[in-house]
């Protein structure tokens, strides 16, 4: 960038032009929220056939490009606003210089050079000549990439020659003018470093000449991202830093503390950082999520597209043995590959609950967490309804063998609770929460062992502090924390250090929850509900096996009278296997053990059935 085209630059028009960018994005925001919360379920709930289901298909492909063109303009209005920022605050140095130069007659021409007038005390009978003056933006300190000895030297060789130029001209008109010169200089330097930063990530983010937004389309956002992000950090952009590490209370006072044009910068560049945030409202850690969802699934995509066809397994001929081209393959791409596929199956059961939404009556969903490694085995976090405006809110943790590859069932469980305990919530808004944020034990001889839910009870107390702080206190809604199998020692050992931000503790098949009575869950022996599958030979050994293996110390679990909680009715015998059965509806009747389960999320506690 040259001093002519700085000084004629109006930062505005970039700043305008970013506010169309934000009218478009908003636009395809609002679109899309149409789609998916109001014309679709409709739809759902209103029509039938293969007409309907096509049209569906055609609304979710229009919705995925609202939800593209909102992610991609939403993008470049914050590299354009960031660009604006550093241009105005170049723009404001320079005009500082030109008004400097104006006041004391100078002339600044079109190179950037200065021209000063002939002034000064006489010198052998002459008055010090006038003359012209050009600055190079050079460190006054070492910088990261430059060296101390060659900044330094430059430095030193630098203020010779100006000595020796004053010398030879003292006109004091010669230092303001190079002074003035410098401020030009350094003005068009940051402006030429703004440019060259900005420009091939704004050249960038431009989508293909389709309608169809593919896998590639957003592998390649993830990496428009990217861009952006390093851009910002390279010119050092004012965007506010986050609480590292911090509380959900810290949280929510830094989001609340930015303006909405600093809450959409930072969701533009860091959507897996605000989706992960505890504290903040439940719609924009969703908006964050599922750019992250999309923009993950279509990385997984494109990743296991590019793995070569498995070639054929077996040898020729009657050995049976593995052929050299299948075990050279599995070695470098089986465990990948199974990997992918899990995932991504995963992604689409997130997706198949998304395009769920009015079915039966089911609310609009929020993901307020999700990561396809997470610490393991992934990371969903998923609420029917709003948590934020609910009344009763319900958090639910899975247990052993839990993945993103398996969690529709958890879903679909956590379907069935909100269903059930809307219908006894005499219309007060229910939420139900499916929580999966812990490394999940992966089957019975691990989840003999208490490690898993050590690390993961704080975490799961983290995140009932934050829907706690959204939701505006622990007044504002009736808080229980549910846990089935191995999920209730997670819930245990969140809630015995006595600061759970919940009413009840509700668990389903618990093998144990690190503590000896109910009394020692912070909750209240009163408020402490268990159920388990009577009679059931899988219930019974996860049950009573971890109790032997001391998850229940001293031996006791939820469902044994000496625990001092309430041991709720499961029902009918429903088959020899029940431990997954505690969810089991019949002709959309729920079980008696579903019953009570939604009676306690309610708070209607008179009726809920005991054994």
């Amino acid at each position: 960038m040259k001093y002519p085209t700085l000084s004629a630059l109006k930062p505005g028009d970039l700043e305008k032009a970013a506010d169309g960018y934000a009218a478009a994005s908003n636009m395809a925001d609002h679109a899309k929220g149409r789609l998916n919360d109001e014309i679709a379920p409709k739809m759902r709930g209103a029509l039938k056939g293969k007409s309907v289901d096509e049209a569906l298909t055609q609304v979710r492909k229009l919705s995925a490009n609202f939800h593209y063109a909102q992610t991609e303009c939403g993008l470049i209005r914050t590299n354009l606003n960031l660009l604006a920022a550093e241009l105005r605050a170049a723009k404001k140095k320079l005009k500082s210089a030109e008004a400097d130069a104006a006041a004391e007659g100078f002339t600044i021409n079109s190179d950037g050079s200065v021209s000063y007038p002939a002034g000064g005390d006489k010198v052998d009978g002459k008055t010090p000549e006038g003359g012209t003056v050009t600055a190079s933006a050079r460190p006054d300190s070492p910088t990261d990439d430059m060296p101390i000895s060659p900044s330094k030297d430059a430095n030193d060789l630098a203020d010779s020659l100006e000595r020796q130029a004053t010398q030879a001209n003292p006109n004091p008109n010669r230092a303001k003018a190079l002074a003035i010169a410098k401020s030009i200089a350094a003005a068009v330097k940051e402006a030429t470093d703004a440019d060259q930063q900005y420009a091939p990530v704004l050249r960038r983010l431009r989508a293909d000449d389709d309608l169809v937004v593919s896998h590639a389309d957003w592998a390649d956002t993830q990496k428009d991202m990217s861009a952006s992000r390093k851009a910002a950090k390279e010119i050092g952009a004012d965007v506010p830093t986050a609480p590292k590490g911090g509380t959900a209370k810290e949280n929510a006072k830094w989001w609340n503390g930015l303006s909405d044009e600093e809450q959409a910068n930072y969701i533009a560049l860091h959507p897996a950082g605000i989706g992960a945030m505890d504290g903040l409202p439940a719609d924009v850690r969703d908006e964050a999520n599922r750019v992250v969802l999309a923009e993950k699934r279509g990385q997984y995509e494109m990743e296991l597209a590019s793995i070569p066809p498995e070639p054929r397994k077996e040898r020729p001929g009657p050995s049976g043995m593995p052929s050299p081209e299948w075990e050279k393959w599995d070695e470098k791409y089986g465990d990948r590959k199974a990997r992918l596929e899990s995932a991504i199956h995963g992604m689409k059961a997130i997706q198949g609950r998304f395009d769920r939404t009015g079915e039966n009556g089911l609310p609009e969903a929020y993901l307020l967490g999700f990561d396809p490694e997470g610490k393991g085995d992934g990371k969903v976090i998923l609420a029917n309804g709003n948590p934020d405006t609910a009344k009763h809110t319900a958090i639910h943790t899975p247990g052993t063998g839990t993945n993103l590859g398996g969690i529709n069932g958890d879903l679909n469980r956590s379907d069935k609770l909100w269903r059930n305990s809307s219908k006894l919530a005499a219309g007060e808004p229910v939420s139900t929460v499916m929580w999966f944020d812990y490394n999940a034990p992966d089957g019975i001889p691990q989840a003999t062992e208490s490690g898993w839910a050590k690390d993961g009870g704080p975490t799961l107390q983290h995140f009932l502090e934050g829907t706690e702080v959204a939701q505006g206190g622990p007044e504002a809604s009736h808080t229980t924390v549910s846990g089935h199998s191995y999920g209730s020692t997670v819930v245990g050992e969140a809630a015995k250090h006595h600061d759970l931000p919940a009413d009840d503790v509700m668990v389903e098949g618990s093998p144990g929850m690190q503590v000896k009575h109910a009394r020692d869950l912070d909750v209240g022996a009163d408020h402490v509900w268990a159920v388990g599958a009577d009679w059931t030979w899988d219930d019974a050994i996860v049950r009573h096996g971890g109790a032997l293996m001391g998850l229940g110390d001293y031996g006791t679990i939820p469902t044994d009278d000496e625990f001092g909680g309430n041991v709720m009715d499961y029902g009918d015998y429903r088959g020899f296997s029940g431990h997954s059965g505690f969810w089991d509806e019949s002709g959309g009747k729920p079980a008696t053990s579903l019953r009570n389960m939604s009676r306690v999320v309610v708070g209607d506690y008179k009726n809920v059935e005991l054994k």
